[in-house]
Parts: C-alpha cells; structure tokens; sequence
C-alpha cells in the first residue's frame, strides 16, 4: 500500500513540476513560487498523500538549483546574462541563503507559509514601480556594486528560509529598485539563484529538511520544461514576460492566503 501511494505521489509530483520548471525558464524565477502551492495542494486532491511546508520547503530549494542552472545555460546562449550582476548579487546571496535555511529547522509551517505570502506581497509591491527596458532589449543601465550585494544578502536570507531561489523577488528587485532592465534582469537571476540555491541545498541537506524519496520525481519534470521555458522566453516581448509574472503571483498571492486564513 505505501509503494502504491509513494508510485501515485511521484507522477503527481513530477508533472506539478513541470509547470514549475516552464515558469523557471520563462520569467527567470527558480520555479518554487509556483511550486509551493501547488505541492502543498494538489498531491492531497489527487490522493497523493498531504505534504508539509516543511518538506516542500526542502524539495524546492534542490528543485531551483537544478532549475536555474538550466534555465542559465538556455538564457546565457542568447547573451542576456550580465556576468557583473550574477556575481554582485550572487555571492552575498549564497552566504545568506545557507543561514535562513538552516535556522528555519525549528519553526512550524505555518510560520514559513505565513513568510511565503508575505514575501508574494513584497514582490508584487515591486513590481509596480516604474521600470525600464521593457519595451526592447536595452542594456544600458548604472551597475552599482554595493546595492546589487546588499539585496542579494536581504533576498538570499529570505529564499534560503521558504525554500525558494528567490526569483521572484530578484527579478521585481532588479528592475524595480536597481533599474535593470526586465530581459537582462530574467537572464541574470537565474545565474544568481543558483548560486543563492547552492548554499541554500546545502543549509537544507546538512540540518536534515530533504526528503530524497520526493527529490528525483520533481527534479525530473523541473530540467526538460525549464529549458523549452528559457526557449520561449526570448521569442517575446519583456513587457509581456512582467505581466506575466504579475499574473502569476496575484493567482499565488490569493492561493497562499486563502489557505492561511481559512
């Protein structure tokens, strides 16, 4: 009966993952922003056991550092990843992350779902704030150092503690607040996640949060549709690539909530 239930609970999971890993590749976000609430929803409508925030917290974070690590090789093909950014914010970010994944071993889930919609709401807040280089693929913009490492510390700590890469943060940050623009901002968050997810993996294996039996199923819908994700997010225009993601995390703002006040 348990291997019946945990064969059911793998396709489940790795075809969840599929959305997650496209949404990866697309928008430049880890992919743990969609798959969060879908692992902690859909597995127990299809009778594929209940999962805890807890354990998906610890599934994604590995999920987002084989993600992003695809969707960079996909992006940087194109030439839209700025190598400067990527290691600006990605080194503080890798420091970070590995300390709010491993303080995070105490708290309930409802602390960290509670943390998770917080943080949506943040990252829609940003993404409201005037922009540049959304309509084309301009790539001048003031590249300063000690902004990019301070938020990618702050966006590090955040990521490693909910279990995301912190993609979508990273992105309404960069164009929001660092003013980069949106394609250069996709192309040069998933170098950064990865290095963020790095440390974040290893803060989540070294304190005991992976469960490995749930690993393997939601990495392997995450890789294939991360890279047809990156594929299609050079053929369109940034400005549509934002609202999308606008979209995206107003449907993961109301889900994420509705679930904590209900």
């Amino acid at each position: 009966m348990e291997t019946a239930l945990l064969f059911r609970t793998s396709l489940v999971l790795t075809a969840v993952s599929l959305t997650g890993g496209f949404c990866s590749g697309l928008l430049g976000v880890g992919g743990a922003v969609v798959l969060i609430p879908l692992l902690l929803s859909i597995p127990p409508l299809l009778g594929a056991g209940e999962l805890s925030m807890n354990t998906v917290a610890g599934i994604t974070m590995l999920q987002v550092l084989a993600a992003s690590a695809m969707g960079m090789l996909a992006h940087r093909r194109g030439g839209y990843t700025h190598l400067p950014t990527v290691l600006a914010f990605g080194m503080p970010m890798g420091l970070t992350a590995f300390v709010g994944a491993a303080v995070t071993r105490g708290l309930s889930s409802l602390v960290l779902e509670i943390a998770f919609g917080v943080i949506v709401a943040l990252a829609l807040l940003l993404l409201c704030l005037p922009t540049r280089g959304l309509g084309g693929d301009g790539y001048t913009f003031t590249f300063n150092r000690t902004a990019s490492a301070l938020c990618g510390g702050g966006v590090g700590f955040i990521s490693g503690m909910i279990g995301a890469g912190g993609g979508f943060v990273l992105v309404p940050v960069m164009t929001g607040l660092l003013r980069i623009p949106m394609r250069v901002a996709i192309g040069s968050s998933l170098g950064i996640m990865f290095l963020g997810a790095l440390m974040g993996a290893a803060g989540k294996i070294l304190t005991g949060q992976v469960e490995w039996r749930y690993l393997l199923p939601v990495i392997a819908g995450s890789l294939p549709a991360a890279w047809i994700g990156a594929r299609v997010s050079r053929k369109l225009p940034a400005r549509t690539l934002r609202w999308v993601l606008v979209g995206i995390l107003l449907l993961i703002f109301a889900k994420t909530w509705s679930r904590i006040l209900l």
